[in-house]
């Protein structure tokens, strides 16, 4: 009651355009308004709950739910508002790390629960009804090298590469920052309001051999991995 009385369901201000669609559409689990130049882009994402996308890692509300969204909110805006309702923009994030794994562990299935749990760490939403989703945001490479290096099947982790795809298709690596202090800082990070940063579907692991760790060892053939390294035109 006190949001109906603080918008009056006229869309003036960004949070009345978030609230309104929050307050009609429950298949939405997050809007952000985004305004410029007379044009206000409002960015939804689904509740995954409620619609069951194909890919919940990156779930996306059908076109007929943006054209309802849109029609509401066009009658609520100012005539002279021109209101677009889009999906969000999915970037994923893909991980590489240099892990040796306790003895006695089966190195294949390690590698894929690895894989799995690190789907679980950069993208909780997907799977815990409690955890938040972000609009923008980054991702930080000592984070994840912290969480690996806390599961029990793990012995220890060495280097981190993390990757990025603006188009869903081809990533490309993340350059370390070197801030103006000489402090160096790792992550993936959105360059758009309108992106969100989730999990690839398939994160790489370079084995650690039992002669001990060398950064020289992860270079070569033996590490060359297709469409990390090089790609097949």
């Amino acid at each position: 009651m006190s949001e109906r009385l603080h918008h009056k369901m006229r869309a003036l201000s960004a949070w009345d355009y978030e609230r309104l669609v929050l307050h009609r559409f429950r298949q939405i689990y997050k809007a952000k308004c985004l305004s410029n130049d007379g044009t206000v882009d409002v960015i939804v994402i689904p509740d995954i709950r409620e619609l069951h996308p194909a890919d919940p890692l990156a779930p996306k509300a059908p076109a007929n739910l943006l054209a309802d969204i849109q029609a509401y909110l066009a009658e609520r805006a100012p005539a002279a508002a021109r209101v677009r309702v889009r999906n969000a923009h999915y970037v994923p994030v893909q991980v590489r790390i240099g892990v040796r794994f306790r003895a006695g562990i089966d190195e294949g299935f390690a590698q894929r629960q690895l894989s799995d749990e690190l789907i679980r760490f950069l993208s909780p939403w997907a799977f815990d009804d409690g955890a938040e989703l972000t609009i923008g945001g980054r991702i930080y490479a000592n984070s994840i090298l912290d969480f690996a290096d806390r599961r029990d099947y793990v012995d220890f982790v060495a280097e981190i590469e993390l990757s990025r795809s603006l188009d869903g298709k081809h990533f490309d690596l993340v350059a370390p920052v070197v801030d103006r202090d000489g402090t160096t800082e790792h992550y993936a990070a959105t360059e758009r309001p309108d992106q969100v940063l989730v999990a690839a579907q398939q994160h790489y692991f370079d084995i650690i051999p039992d002669t001990g760790y060398q950064q020289a060892s992860f270079i070569g053939i033996n590490y060359t991995r297709i469409e990390l390294d090089f790609i097949v035109g």
